[in-house]
Order: C-alpha cells, then structure tokens, then sequence
C-alpha cells in the first residue's frame, strides 16, 4: 500500500459469482467538493489552474478535498472562499459524482450557491489560480466545444442548468 495525502494505493483480491479471482489496484480518496457559485450578476466563477493528469491549464469549479471530519458542504464553502475570495451564505446540493468508480471510491459532492461578498483570497502554497466569469450559456458552449473537460465541472454545470429551467 502507498498512502498520501489525499489518497491511498492498494492491491485488492476481488472474488467474482463464477469462482473466480482477481487482483485489483484500487485508490482510496478521502472525497472533494464543488461550487457552482453565482454572482449578481449571473455570472458563474471559474478557476483556471494546472492539473498534472490533463498536462495543461484547465476551466474549473472552485473545488477541493474534504478534509477529515469536514462536511462536504463545509469544505465546498471552504474551497470557494479559498480559491476565489468568494463567500455564500446557504450552500444547496446540486449532485454526487462518482467519478472513475472501477477503480477508486472518490465521491465529488457539488453544490451551488448564489455569492454574498468577498474576502481575502487563501491560496496554498502550491495553488496558482486565475479567476474566471463567465455566463451559464458560455459555459454550456464551451463543454459542448470541448473546452471544458473536467468531470466535476461537466456535471456541475449541467445540472445547475437544469436546475435554473426550473420554475422557481
């Protein structure tokens, strides 16, 4: 087993219904959170920042580990003021992913929620990020373009739209 911070590697031995038995590298994650956070303006914050695994800068939401003991909701509130400087008063559920289950158990909570004010920004060291605003329809264009790529803000941005053709 080699364990990290946010996650953990591990040989699993998996029994299936026919007798058989395999081996399985598998990743333990602690869990992440999201927010769709809307401004006054109607205007959607964005994060642009690095990603490794893409090799590139990408378009996100504000998200971020859940830290041991933290509610999602708590830690997607957290990450938004973090990462943006934004603060929200009510976070609501919008939708859990599971983003790659064959192989790992990570769970992405994502809320939304409509900004109040902002504060002192609160990177990590490491964090280099770019904050963003765009429509709800640019952003919809742009998944559809294959600008936007990242799982968590595919769904998020998705499933806010429905939820905004609601009738309130």
């Amino acid at each position: 087993m080699c364990k990290g911070t946010w996650i953990s590697l591990y040989r699993d031995t998996m029994s299936f219904a026919n007798g058989n038995t395999a081996y399985w590298d598998f990743i333990a994650h602690n869990g992440a959170a999201a927010m769709v956070a809307e401004d006054a303006d109607g205007s959607i914050v964005m994060i642009r920042q690095w990603r490794p695994g893409a090799e590139a800068e990408i378009l996100e939401l504000p998200a971020g580990g859940i830290n041991p003991g933290e509610k999602p909701e708590a830690a997607a509130v957290r990450e938004l003021k973090e990462e943006t400087g934004a603060l929200c008063g009510k976070a609501e559920p919008l939708l859990v992913i599971q983003p790659s289950p064959a192989y790992n158990n990570e769970r992405v909570s994502i809320f939304y929620c409509t900004i109040t004010g902002y504060a002192n920004i609160e990177l990590d060291e490491n964090e280099y990020i770019t904050i963003e605003r765009f429509s709800l329809e640019e952003l919809v264009r742009m998944v559809m373009e294959g600008k936007i790529t990242d799982g968590k803000t595919v769904a998020g941005i998705f499933a806010y739209q429905e939820l905004k053709r609601k009738p309130q």
